[in-house]
């Protein structure tokens, strides 16, 4: 149970490094500003311990059999599903979302590709935030009432929903701005 607690923590923490390089980034691109040193310290900040959360997530997994089998059940195992596959998306998302500004720069076709990347890489982000923030709560014995996990939820999903949108469009909106540039 401590390492289930250690990951619920350190995915606490993933998500408020994430929201504050996104938030950085969100700023910048509406104020047309970039450090390139904010940017990389919050960036690798968030690289790390996103990476120790996904080290350790997997190895709960896989070490103390706790993945359980979400395929037998998969009406009720939705959010886990979910939760698992937008993880496997931002590992798999993350070096393209790193490479898309210098796939912007290759033209109409690295516009697209660079905007199709930012809108998948944040749908994996927010939707992982979305299914793991209250079960965080819960593994560190904080939240036991389920109905208000339940409003937490709700509550959750409208912000990711509003965050997404509004960073979605910021970056489409600056890569746009960006490409016009080249």
């Amino acid at each position: 149970m401590k390492l289930k607690k250690a990951n619920a923590a350190l995915g606490l923490l993933s998500i408020l490094i994430l929201l504050i390089h996104a938030g950085y980034q969100v700023v910048a691109y509406i104020m047309f500003l970039y450090d390139p040193m904010v940017t990389k310290v919050l960036a690798w900040a968030a690289v790390a311990v996103i990476s120790m959360h996904a080290v350790l997530g997997m190895s709960i997994m896989a070490f103390a059999h706790d993945g359980g089998s979400v395929a037998a059940y998969p009406g009720m195992n939705r959010r886990t599903i979910l939760q698992r596959a937008s993880a496997i998306g931002i590992m798999v998302m993350l070096v393209l979302h790193i490479k898309a500004y210098d796939i912007l720069r290759s033209g109409t076709p690295g516009l697209i590709a660079a905007e199709l990347i930012q809108l998948l890489f944040f749908s994996c982000i927010f939707i992982h935030i979305g299914t793991s923030f209250s079960n965080a709560f819960v593994t560190l014995g904080i939240l036991g009432d389920m109905d208000k996990k339940k409003k937490i939820d709700r509550a959750i999903w409208v912000i990711c929903a509003v965050l997404w949108a509004v960073t979605v469009f910021v970056v489409g909106k600056t890569y746009i701005a960006l490409a016009a540039m080249h």
